[in-house]
């Protein structure tokens, strides 16, 4: 008990430490203005685009847009409202039954999770960017600018130029302005992206703010050297230490090579080469193969080789001989397709080239892919015509969906099985599930859309192997949505996970459709879910007839007793996530109930939970190291 006494004391130390150093330095700097007069400082006009939030849709805390205008609350260190804040964390998510599976061959450098694009008032040559970090720093591994040189948001000539990169690595915990060296650019912005990874969070990571420092004209390079990293730090603004990659020299406005994930790609405003390949493949002649020991190798040998290979490195190793460019398009090595991580590059020619080897394509991933107009709906289409065997979809984010091209999607993938839409706000009319059904259907992710309660019914009542369902922040279905539950209970008994998130209109009654009839259910997220009353034992219900249970989250409900947390330590052997986030009834002796009885029990979320005291979380971390407990808190003085 000693010891974490000393650790929670050093802990404290370290964040007033770190606090009262950017106040004096704030100070310092309204005495004494240490900013060059070339140098222009703006702060976020607008966030333009997103791809997950802690908040709702219609609220102001902790929300996306919050990352723009002034910042509220640095250099404060703590659990704030008022701050960006996007919708995981950590391991916890993937882990969970709802988890999705990785794809073969994704880059190892590619580590992005969550994006968010900020817009600010004029055009800059970007010198610095600062983001204002005020809650468990650490989770950006990439900043991007947006050249719009030679054309709008929507037009084919923009294109995404990467200032900063690097792995994704755990950091301190303690306020920081986070501004890395930059890359040298020849071009004006105003459009800044940042990508987000949240693996090594230990909670909630929270941005206060964003700042694009910079100048009217290209600035000299040694005056950019000099006001690229801020004075006065101590570790808390970041240079290119720790692996992180450092990138020099301009790059063309007509044809460019972008240094991205350790790759060099020749790109131009049609899309990237690499992936669009017109494959004028240099050929080995007849006797130089006869001589190659390679070509002696088995078929099998050589595609299991390949087999390691991501995307990229099949599309330049075609292009070195014809034998192993017939290898490279060989349909089986194009089962899982992942093309998220060249969401800026993927063109139509990319799909179009593509085609041509995914007749056996089961798993595509088209996450954040379609911004600056580089794929039309009707080459999507075309693309996806042929894939008779693809059983997932992913489209998180896709700036190409809309209403017609869900339509395309779904008279072309009759065979789906998942199918992601998370964050597709672009989709007005979803009435294409009231005429074409998905019937062997398994897992829906709708976050953030706008479907409407009857296309989500016909859905629903032709997906009889429904297994997987996140209609979380679907803010069209909150007054219906117990009328969902009882179709969903009707219709779905196979269902395993289920999401609703911010759903505040969810009610006893409603839960009790779900229970009744879904045994197999093992993850519920209710979290926000404002009208379910504990009172009505609809949680002891839960526990007692859904025994497979391996997370509940019942984050923000202020009703949940002990009762409840000890209803599901006993009926619910597998538990191994739990949140109880901002509860006033749940006490010590409810918690320690389940934290002995809980053998599974890897995550408990406590925070905000009046009746527990932050020593207990101390002590219950070392008495049960296997068990992640969170403890999160707005002031210092509150955690003393």
């Amino acid at each position: 008990m000693a010891r974490n006494v000393e650790e929670y004391d050093a802990f404290l130390t370290d964040i007033m430490t770190s606090v009262q150093h950017y106040r004096d330095l704030d100070k310092k700097q309204k005495e004494e203005p240490s900013e060059a007069d070339f140098l222009i400082r703006l702060e976020g006009q607008e966030v333009v685009d997103f791809s997950s939030q802690y908040g709702s849709e219609s609220s102001i805390s902790y929300v996306a847009s919050n990352l723009a205008g002034k910042t509220f609350v640095f250099p404060s260190y703590g659990d704030y409202t008022q701050t960006c804040v996007f919708r995981t964390y950590g391991k916890w998510w993937k882990v969970a039954p709802s988890g999705r599976r990785k794809y073969l061959r994704t880059s190892s450098d590619f580590y992005g999770e969550d994006f968010i694009e900020v817009s600010f008032a004029e055009m800059l040559y970007p010198v610095r960017i600062e983001v204002y970090e005020t809650y468990n720093p650490g989770a950006i591994i990439r900043i991007l600018a947006c050249d719009r040189a030679k054309g709008s948001d929507v037009d084919k000539g923009i294109r995404w130029v990467t200032l900063w990169s690097s792995k994704p690595k755990a950091c301190k915990q303690r306020p920081r302005i986070f501004a890395p060296r930059l890359k040298k650019m020849n071009f004006a912005t105003n459009l800044i992206r940042l990508e987000l990874n949240h693996q090594y969070m230990d909670y909630y990571t929270e941005l206060d703010g964003i700042k694009l420092v910079g100048t009217k004209t290209p600035p000299a390079p040694d005056l950019l050297r000099n006001h690229q990293v801020l004075p006065a730090d101590i570790g808390d603004v970041e240079d290119s230490k720790d692996g992180d990659q450092v990138f020099d020299g301009p790059s063309s406005s007509a044809r460019y090579s972008e240094e991205r994930y350790g790759k060099t790609y020749n790109a131009t405003a049609d899309g990237i080469d690499e992936l669009a390949l017109s494959v004028d493949a240099l050929s080995f002649s007849a006797d130089s193969e006869e001589k190659s020991f390679f070509t002696q190798l088995p078929k099998e040998l050589i595609h299991f080789i390949l087999k390691y290979l991501d995307i990229t490195d099949l599309c330049r190793l075609a292009q070195t001989c014809s034998l192993l460019r017939d290898h490279c398009y060989d349909p089986l090595l194009y089962i899982d397709l992942n093309l998220q991580p060249y969401w800026n590059l993927v063109s139509n020619a990319s799909l179009d080239a593509l085609s041509q080897r995914c007749e056996r394509l089961q798993r595509l991933n088209l996450s954040w892919l379609g911004k600056g107009g580089l794929i039309y709906s009707d080459h999507l289409a075309y693309f996806l015509h042929d894939c008779q065997d693809l059983q997932t979809l992913e489209l998180t984010a896709c700036k190409i969906m809309d209403s017609n091209t869900l339509a395309l999607i779904v008279s072309n993938c009759r065979n789906l099985q998942e199918l992601n839409l998370s964050s597709c706000v672009n989709i007005e009319d979803f009435s294409t599930f009231n005429v074409l059904s998905l019937p062997k259907l398994r897992m829906l992710n709708l976050y953030r859309t706008k479907i409407d309660t009857p296309s989500l019914l016909a859905l629903i009542r032709s997906s009889p192997d429904l297994e997987h369902l996140n209609l979380s922040s679907c803010m069209l279905l909150n007054p219906y949505i117990n009328l969902v539950l009882m179709d969903l209970g009707d219709c779905c008994k196979k269902l395993k996970s289920l999401d609703l998130w911010r759903m505040r209109s969810v009610n006893s009654e409603g839960l009790a459709h779900l229970y009744n009839n879904c045994p197999l259910l093992e993850e519920l997220d209710v979290g926000w879910c404002t009208d379910l009353k504990a009172y009505t034992q609809c949680f002891v219900q839960l526990a007692e007839k859904c025994v497979k249970l391996k997370k509940i989250f019942m984050t923000a409900n202020r009703t949940v007793q002990d009762s409840d947390l000890k209803s599901l330590a006993l009926h619910c052997p597998n538990l191994e996530q739990i949140d109880v986030l901002g509860t006033r009834e749940v006490t010590r002796n409810g918690v320690l109930f389940v934290l002995e009885k809980c053998k599974n029990l890897i995550f408990l979320d406590l925070s905000f939970c009046l009746g527990i005291a932050t020593e207990d979380v101390w002590a219950w971390r070392s008495l049960f190291p296997n068990v992640a407990i969170k403890k999160s808190f707005q002031h210092i003085s509150i955690v003393h």
